[in-house]
C-alpha cells in the first residue's frame, strides 16, 4: 500500500461532492467579500480627524475602519479564549473528581461483605 493510498481519506461520492461544494461556496463567498471590501475602501478614501486625550490625528477612513474591525476581532477572540480556558479548567476538575469517585466505588466493591445479622 502506498503512502498516498494510506493517507487518502475514504469518502463516499456524496460526501466528497458535499466537501467540494462546501469549499467552492466558501471560496466564492471569500472572493465576494474581498471585492465588496475593495470597492468600499476605494469609495471611502476621505481623511478623518480622531481626537483623543493627548491630541488629535488625521487618518484615512479605510485605516480607521480596518483598525476598529481588527480591535473588535481581537477583543472577541480574547473573550472567547478566556471562556475556553475556564471551561477546560472546569472539565479537568470534573475529570479529577470523577476519577476519585470511581476509585472510591471500586474500593467499596472490593470490600468483603459481612453478614452479621
Amino acid at each position: 500500500m502506498s503512502l498516498v493510498q494510506k493517507y487518502t481519506p475514504k469518502f463516499s461520492t456524496a460526501t466528497a461532492r458535499y466537501h467540494l461544494l462546501k469549499k467552492l461556496l466558501i471560496t466564492i463567498l471569500f472572493i465576494l467579500v474581498l471585492v465588496i471590501s475593495a470597492l468600499f475602501f476605494a469609495q471611502n478614501d476621505a481623511s478623518v480627524e480622531i481626537n483623543y486625550f493627548g491630541g488629535n490625528i488625521n487618518l484615512p477612513l479605510n485605516w480607521v475602519l480596518v483598525s476598529v474591525f481588527i480591535g473588535g476581532l481581537l477583543t472577541g477572540f480574547g473573550f472567547l479564549f478566556s471562556n475556553l480556558i475556564s471551561t477546560k479548567i472546569r472539565l479537568a476538575n470534573a475529570r479529577r473528581s470523577l476519577a476519585i469517585k470511581e476509585k472510591e466505588v471500586s474500593n467499596l466493591r472490593s470490600l468483603p461483605i459481612k453478614n452479621d445479622y
